[in-house]
This record gives structure tokens, C-alpha cells and sequence, in this order.
């Protein structure tokens, strides 16, 4: 699969570092900016009781990981993969992962995955949107997949478009995968939210598509061969 530049700084800046691995694990420093999105009301895991409600900011981020504290660095589009903590207003010490199996749930991490390959584009450029899918993330990489219970969850006074829209991600996130495809890099803190980067990848026909390309080619062929030779004959 061809990796886009996003993907690709991530795997220089874990070589540069000598740590690179497929549990790949180097520390960073990470700056968040907000993008676009909106405050919505819901009720999170946040030094909060769980019968509390607060409007929290949901949306579409950037973050900028650095070497060094407040060093320089490329910045990437991100969303928060960590309803349980807030963000940094400074840069924060953070670990990187290549994947998704830090969220260490095997049908999470197809739930987040498949709501990457329905929804990640639509999400680009669209406030609401974009904050239907940050809600949507939230329930399914940490909670249950359902915004009516567990530790996410919505109340009465939650935008109602940004509901219907976060439901209606969750649904396809759980009916299965959409046609795109990307590779996942997870920015983990102990003091602050986590993050995940999503790069778009474009699929290498696996070895038997050729295969098959290959024999229907070799069909045509002889079919136009045969073709051929009888036209002769007559």
C-alpha cells in the first residue's frame, strides 16, 4: 500500500528516534489547535460524576507532535480518541503507536475502523460533522457503541442534527467497512487527551487479482485466436 506523507513523517520521526516497531512506542511532544466544530452537551468520563452533563467542545483537530517541547514539527488532522481526560493547553509528553491495537479491543478497533472508512471524508470541511464524529469515535472506541447508555452519552439539550448524524455513523461503523481505506496512528498521554491520525492508503492488488487478471487476459486471447482461425476456414 502506498503510504501518503502524513503516514510517512510519522515512520521518520520513529526512526530518527531509533524506536520504530509495529507497537511502536516513542516519546513525543504534542500541541493541540482546535479546527472545526461545535460545544455539544453530553455527559463524559471527565473528573465529572457520571450524572453530570457539561457542553464540551467536539470536532475536527490539529495537533502538531515535536522531538522536542514546543519544538518544531508538521501538523496533522486529528481527532480526540480519549473522552476521560481534557485537553493540554500546553505541549504534553505523549507516546506513539502505529494502529489501533492500543485501544486493546479487537471489535473496538473494527468499530473505529469502519467508521474511518463510512464517514473520516464527510467529516472534512463540515462543523457538524464534524462533531457527529468526534461523538461517534468517543462511544465507539471507549465506550459501548450506543449513545443512549454507558459513559457517553447524550442529553436532552444535545444538538439534535449533531445526534442524528453521530447515530447514523455509529449504525455503519457497526454494519461493516465503506470503500476507503487508511492507516492509524495513535498519540497516547497519561496527563491528556489521546489522538488518533488517520492516512488515506490506496490498495496493491493482492497477488491472486493478478492472477485471475492474468488468466482472463490468457482467455481472450485464445477466444480471439479461435475466432481467427475459423474466419479462415470459411
Amino acid at each position: 500500500m502506498k503510504r501518503s506523507l502524513n503516514h510517512l513523517f510519522s515512520l521518520a520521526l520513529l526512526i530518527s528516534l531509533g524506536m520504530i516497531s509495529t507497537q511502536a512506542s516513542a516519546q513525543l511532544y504534542v500541541r493541540e489547535t482546535p479546527s472545526i466544530g461545535t460545544s455539544v452537551d453530553l455527559v463524559l468520563p471527565v473528573n465529572l460524576p457520571s450524572t453530570s452533563a457539561n457542553g464540551y467542545w467536539s470536532g475536527l483537530l490539529n495537533i502538531t507532535p515535536s522531538a522536542t517541547e514546543n519544538g518544531p514539527g508538521s501538523s496533522f488532522a486529528a481527532f480526540c480518541i480519549d473522552p476521560s481526560q481534557y485537553a493540554s493547553s500546553s505541549a504534553s509528553n505523549y507516546f506513539l503507536s502505529l494502529g489501533l491495537s492500543a485501544l486493546g479491543n479487537s471489535t473496538k478497533e473494527t468499530w473505529v475502523s469502519n467508521l474511518y472508512s463510512n464517514s473520516y471524508a464527510s467529516s472534512i470541511g463540515s462543523t457538524t460533522d464534524a462533531a457527529a464524529f468526534q461523538l461517534a469515535l468517543w462511544d465507539l472506541a471507549k465506550d459501548d457503541g450506543n449513545l443512549l447508555t454507558g459513559s457517553v452519552m447524550t442529553t436532552g439539550s444535545t444538538n439534535s442534527t449533531v445526534l442524528g448524524s453521530a447515530n447514523s455513523m455509529i449504525t455503519a461503523a457497526k454494519l461493516g467497512a465503506g470503500a476507503a481505506q487508511y492507516s492509524f496512528s495513535l498519540y497516547t498521554s497519561a496527563t491528556a487527551q489521546d489522538y488518533v491520525v488517520a492516512t488515506s492508503v490506496t490498495a496493491v492488488p493482492e497477488p491472486e487479482t493478478y492472477a485471475m487478471l492474468l488468466s482472463g487476459m490468457c482467455l481472450l486471447g485464445f477466444t480471439a485466436r479461435r475466432r481467427l482461425q475459423k474466419a479462415k476456414q470459411i
